[in-house]
């Protein structure tokens, strides 16, 4: 079976069920270990966002 295959019949799964063949694919699609830098990035925004909190979308001036 080609990708293009699968594809096509995921097209015909009804809405309803996407969200159940959603979960069913991700447990194939192989986890991948984060890099060092990654894990130093995370834990940066962490702690930035506990220190300076965030700010609403609505009260950024996006002109």
């Amino acid at each position: 079976m080609s990708k293009e295959m699968l594809k096509n019949l995921i097209e015909l799964v009804p809405e309803k069920d996407i969200d159940t063949l959603y979960r069913v694919i991700v447990k194939f699609v192989p986890e991948v270990i984060p890099e060092p830098e990654e894990l130093e990035a995370l834990r940066a925004g962490r702690e930035d966002r506990a220190v300076n909190g965030t700010i609403p979308h609505e009260a950024i001036n996006w002109d």
